[in-house]
């Protein structure tokens, strides 16, 4: 039995295509028309679900993209309690606006977790929120509490341990989390609960030395996976499935993939172990 004080997590996955999603505007190609659901990608971001100690059920999320209200009422969503943001790019953060509904539901801010650089953008594109006193009319905003974090200092929320660490976009850095639960004395659990210990890592191109320990000893990697061909900022199928070897994870599942993936033909040819992620796909360790 678990010692950990979080119960009944899981991670659902909201998106799993790239930026301009699956299918794409104006393509006809056999993936953008497939009658597979599972090749209809909205944009990349997930929801941990989870129990705290005291039996309250919350929600974490991985990034807050333009698909979100869409992949919101999908999964029938009611509250948010915090955000953690990997990147300040547009396809992870442009529905950033749509969580002051859980704002009106809960009666209570959300707790979103970013780097500076994230924190910097996020305050000037959603001036209206951040800023709201500069607003002409007093309008329904989201409510937010801002913290910022950094690489390799852990965030405790609610019973879990989010440790970000970077990885390479490209020449970027962008962050990647690891989720740990925690036992009722504050340290990590022994026994962990569901797909964790999990790490979440979307958009890379490259995973640098210091990052490797984070990788070590999952039950779940949620890993980035554009497509065949080399990208500049993003892992190819050859270097994912590279990836998902050397970290050992019990479970590897491919998210942000592009219209040159399709679903049935690549899972067929993935090692045990190893999967391509859907829009609503759960993970629960089973």
């Amino acid at each position: 039995m678990s010692d950990a004080v979080v119960s009944d997590v899981r991670l659902v996955l909201l998106g799993t295509g790239t930026s301009a999603g699956v299918p794409i505007i104006g393509c006809d190609c056999a993936v953008c028309t497939s009658s597979d659901p599972r090749d209809q990608r909205t944009r990349s971001g997930a929801a941990l679900l989870f129990r705290d100690e005291n039996g309250h059920d919350r929600v974490v999320l991985f990034d807050c993209g333009p698909d979100h209200r869409t992949q919101s009422l999908r999964l029938g969503l009611k509250r948010v309690d915090a955000i953690f943001f990997t990147h300040d790019h547009v396809d992870h953060t442009f529905g950033l606006d749509d969580v002051r509904r859980y704002n009106a539901i809960m009666k209570a801010p959300i707790e979103v977790f970013a780097d500076l650089r994230t924190r910097d953008f996020l305050e000037r594109v959603f001036r209206h929120i951040f800023r709201r006193h500069e607003n002409v009319n007093d309008s329904f905003v989201a409510d937010l509490f801002m913290r910022t974090i950094e690489a390799g200092t852990p965030v405790d929320f609610r019973g879990l341990r989010f440790t970000p660490f970077e990885v390479l976009h490209g020449r970027l850095p962008v962050l990647a989390f690891r989720v740990d639960a925690l036992d009722g004395s504050g340290r990590i659990a022994r026994e962990q609960p569901g797909p964790l210990p999990l790490a979440y890592c979307t958009d890379l191109s490259a995973i640098p030395p210091a990052a490797w320990p984070r990788l070590r000893g999952l039950g779940s990697l949620v890993l980035d996976l554009l497509r065949y061909r080399a990208h500049p900022t993003h892992l190819t199928v050859s270097q994912a499935t590279g990836i998902a070897a050397q970290s050992g994870a019990r479970r590897t599942v491919f998210v942000h993939m592009t219209h040159d993936i399709h679903h049935a033909t690549l899972s067929a040819e993935l090692p045990e172990g190893m999967e391509l992620g859907y829009d609503g796909l759960t993970i629960d360790g089973r």
